[in-house]
């Protein structure tokens, strides 16, 4: 999957620290009381507070302006409500003077009228105003947008074609054979054969994790040099950047009306132990009951294990780019507020794991005007 779940980054991120530190691959740390303390041991991660993933582009890269003064954006996965008409196949590669553009892009937001339906009474479902025809969920066919994008939908408003990038602008797979063999006969079997496909990066693209918590003997110590990430230990290049992404801003609400109507945006994976419903009141800590929601299948992940040296339970997450609409008290709306910028400072989130990354959200608006 891609980009990686959070805890294969977070373990990679730990594990260079490690090593920058005086830990030996293989070993345990947990002797060791000095990186104990800074990066924590097994599933506790003692001072640190992750966030992320983040697909980070460079608008203009380069190797005289590398780690200086680099124009740097933040994409996400399109939200779930967002539609668009596209206008060339988006399920091939292709390059800049010929790559897939979106005509018309709009969102979709819960009907003022109830429907019932299998899912329950008074179901209020998504629907998308003047939508042109063959339009598409974007999520589904690969999109991104970018933070300025993000800002114009969490405001109600409608995103320009600029703000919307295809995954094949971003990277290319790689298909390749493979066959496994025994480790004691070097022979093989039938129905052995596979076929994995690998991730490659575009140049100036990257992937970015927000850090909390890490301490300056380990920023000094930490190498910029090629880490080991994931289970199969490819190679990452490891860059400590001490400046900020650029993330949307919080919209404006109208303080006349009495029902505060928002919308919560996953931006990453959110760890919870039950679906979202209508009857949900308070659902992962947001503020407010559930109206309706645009759900992408949820992501299950699993991970290993190292101190017990075993697979983790494979757990069923909100995806990033699901969107639930709710509606809450004027009161409530200073802890609405709390959920959009302070997450970014590494405060609130929603869910659980939210040191590990998972839970962060993005707060809009929407109207009660659809029928």
């Amino acid at each position: 999957m891609f980009p990686p779940a959070p805890p294969t980054l977070v373990g990679a991120i730990r594990a260079a620290c490690a090593r920058a530190l005086g830990w030996k691959d293989g070993s345990n740390w947990s002797k060791n009381k000095e990186i104990c303390e800074q990066l924590g041991n097994g599933k506790e991660l003692g001072k640190l507070h992750f966030r992320g993933p983040f697909l980070v582009r460079c608008k203009s890269p380069s190797n005289e302006t590398k780690g200086k003064d680099e124009k740097t954006e933040i994409l996400f996965p399109a939200p779930a409500n967002l539609m668009g008409k596209i206008d060339k196949p988006d399920d091939k590669p292709g390059n800049e003077n010929d790559k897939p553009t979106v005509e018309s892009p709009i969102w979709l937001s819960p009907s003022s009228n109830a429907f019932h339906c299998d899912l329950g009474e008074n179901i209020r479902l998504p629907i998308a105003a003047n939508a042109a025809e063959g339009a598409k969920l974007l999520y589904e066919k690969g999109w991104w947008i970018t933070a300025e994008g993000l800002e114009q939908v969490l405001q109600n408003k409608q995103p320009e074609e600029r703000h919307l990038v295809h995954q094949s602008q971003l990277w290319s797979k790689e298909p390749r054979i493979g066959i496994a063999r025994s480790d004691d006969s070097r022979t093989t079997k039938e129905g052995a054969m596979y076929s994995p496909s690998h991730i490659r990066l575009k140049k100036g693209v990257s992937i970015a994790m927000k850090v909390d918590g890490l301490s300056q003997e380990c920023k000094k110590a930490l190498p910029e040099q090629p880490q080991p990430v994931g289970g199969e230990s490819r190679a990452c290049w490891l860059r400590l950047y001490e400046q900020s992404l650029p993330f949307p801003e919080l919209p404006e609400w109208n303080t006349d009306e009495e029902t505060l109507r928002y919308t919560a945006t996953a931006l990453t994976p959110v760890a919870v132990s039950n679906p979202p419903t209508s009857e949900g009141k308070n659902y992962a800590g947001l503020p407010g009951c559930i109206v309706s929601a645009c759900l992408p299948r949820p992501v299950i992940l699993g991970g290993w294990d190292s101190l017990e040296c075993r697979p983790l339970p494979l757990k069923p997450y909100l995806a990033p780019g699901s969107v639930l609409f709710l509606e809450a008290k004027n009161e409530e709306r200073e802890k609405v507020k709390e959920l959009h910028n302070h997450t970014i400072s590494g405060c609130n989130v929603i869910g659980n794991r939210t040191k590990w990354g998972f839970g962060l959200v993005a707060i809009g608006i929407w109207n009660d005007s659809h029928k």
